[in-house]
């Protein structure tokens, strides 16, 4: 005749909601992590290789006078950032990436200054230069472009530059003389937007940090959705004015919405 133990029962039970709880919390932790919350660009200091450009970046030489700038991994009072630095040049780091700004619509980083452009009007050509300034391209919409500007875009952006300019885009800029807060139309493009960040001598030298929803500032300066985001800049420019500046830029980062899929 067989004999129940009861004590036996109750371990048995006791490990089978072990192993329910454990299976539970394995795939809790497969969903979170597939969810990918953080779009990291590449920018971290955990990326940091001293003296190189970031990997996954390339720096464009828009012209022989861009050997003059330079964009590369360095240590800045201990911490490791990617310095910008130009002369009468053009410093553009770039990336191709394929964002959905509805699932991941806002953007953070930390950038700093050491110098602003003196004597410039930087809603003119002639002014159009940036200590720093970050660039989002999306994708085009042919539907709402006549064919004159799509020759005109292929024949000077895309054979000549080999970037998808024509779609619209968005700059946040450090300006040199305008206040936080400021949106002015690009001085060649005038049917592009860029808003001012920061602006102004205050804070040269110093970290400062940032978080800016870029989904929706794209439909406050455009009203309409914004398309796939499948380009960013990082500037550092002064081939207009011909003087010189120093920026550092990391943690360049994209969050996931709370109710995305």
């Amino acid at each position: 005749m067989a004999h129940h133990n009861p004590g036996q029962s109750s371990v048995t039970v006791l490990s089978w909601r072990l192993i329910v709880c454990s299976l539970s919390g394995l795939m809790l932790f497969a969903a979170t992590a597939g969810a990918q919350d953080v779009l990291d660009l590449g920018l971290s200091r955990d990326d940091f290789i001293d003296d190189e450009v970031p990997r996954g970046w390339s720096l464009r030489r828009w012209s022989p006078s861009a050997w003059n700038g330079d964009a590369r991994w360095v240590n800045v009072d201990g911490e490791a950032a990617v310095r910008l630095s130009s002369n009468g040049a053009l410093t553009f780091l770039e990336k191709t990436v394929d964002i959905d700004l509805r699932r991941y619509p806002r953007v953070r980083w930390q950038w700093r200054v050491e110098n602003i452009l003196e004597g410039i009007d930087e809603r003119t050509r002639a002014g159009d230069d940036h200590p720093i300034r970050l660039f989002f391209v999306f994708e085009p919409d042919e539907e709402k472009q006549s064919l004159w500007f799509r020759i005109k875009r292929f024949l000077y952006l895309d054979l000549r530059h080999g970037h998808p300019f024509g779609g619209r885009f968005i700059e946040y800029l450090w300006s040199s003389h305008l206040a936080a807060g400021t949106v002015i139309d690009d001085p060649g493009k005038p049917w592009q937007k860029l808003m001012v960040i920061e602006g102004g001598a205050q804070h040269l030298g110093q970290w400062l940090s940032y978080e800016r929803n870029l989904y929706a500032d794209f439909k406050a300066l455009y009203q309409e959705e914004p398309r796939r985001l499948i380009f960013i800049g990082i500037l550092n420019d002064t081939d207009q004015t011909g003087q010189q500046a120093t920026s550092y830029v990391r943690d360049l980062q994209f969050l996931r919405a709370a109710d995305a899929p």
